[in-house]
């Protein structure tokens, strides 16, 4: 399976959901969001989450201050 992670063509040997793909990345989840195919994912689903072939996935941290 191959997914687009901002930009950057990747290929998982095995279907994945949200959770598992940032665990494989060693991505930290503190302050992330994600869209898939231009759809934000709530935090609360990442675990369920399966990702599809072709899926273009972006994350964004978000950053707090004044």
């Amino acid at each position: 399976m191959h997914i687009m992670l901002n930009d950057t063509l990747l290929q998982l040997t095995a279907v994945s959901t949200l959770a598992q793909l940032l665990q494989q990345q060693q991505l930290n989840t503190e302050g992330l969001a994600i869209a898939v195919n231009n759809n934000v994912i709530a935090k609360r689903i990442w675990q369920e989450y399966q990702l599809q072939n072709l899926d273009q996935i972006q994350l964004f941290q978000i950053v707090t201050g004044g």
